[in-house]
């Protein structure tokens, strides 16, 4: 078995542009939360639905984001990749 996993690098954190709920963002740029990261403010669900991919806000209970896959079947990854302390 070989431990070459450069051709997953795309498991690893990645983001540049993160999806984030509106009034969320808001409330944090405002100064009316004591987080101190807008990531640590937003309570975020993700997942499949019927329809695609959505994202939804628990703090504002309301729809951030969703996918329509119109009905295609989207490459999907589940593996788990961890960077580990080199010693």
């Amino acid at each position: 078995m070989t431990n070459d996993i450069s051709g997953l690098k795309y498991l690893l954190f990645n983001i540049n542009r993160p999806v984030v709920c509106t009034k969320c963002s808001d409330e944090f740029i405002e100064g009316s939360t004591d987080a101190k990261s807008l990531q640590e403010y937003t309570k975020l669900d993700v997942g499949f639905s019927d329809r695609g991919f959505q994202v939804w806000c628990r703090r504002h209970e309301l729809n951030v984001c969703h996918f329509n896959f119109d009905g295609q079947k989207p490459e999907v990854d589940f593996r788990c990749l961890e960077k580990k302390d080199p010693k």
